[in-house]
């Protein structure tokens, strides 16, 4: 089985990957993913600061088929469906974490 990971700066998706062994696959998400992320570190300051490379993390691996490319281009079509403008907005609000109350 291979596994997908997603990789976030805060709580912002940023990149979808699925590997197995030394083999993966990868997506970058729309560039509104990108314009919320660095919307964001510049509200919060951390846009120049070795906070902004601390907050990148990956989400842990999920057990997913071997059709690399098919799972990456699935995983990327949730995430865009998920994330959808007022959600990102709610993130950058949010200093890009999800209020979870």
């Amino acid at each position: 089985m291979a596994n997908r990971i997603v990789v976030y700066w805060r709580d912002i998706p940023a990149q979808v990957i699925i590997k197995k062994g030394r083999t993966s696959a990868k997506r970058e998400l729309t560039l509104r993913f990108t314009e919320a992320i660095d919307m964001c570190a510049m509200r919060t300051g951390a846009a120049e600061t070795d906070d902004y490379l601390a907050d990148w993390r990956r989400a842990d691996p999920v057990e997913v088929s071997d059709d690399l490319e098919a799972e990456a281009d699935k995983a990327a079509a949730e995430l865009e469906t998920a994330y959808d403008k007022e959600r990102l907005v709610a993130l950058v609000k949010g200093g890009g974490r999800e209020s979870h109350g």
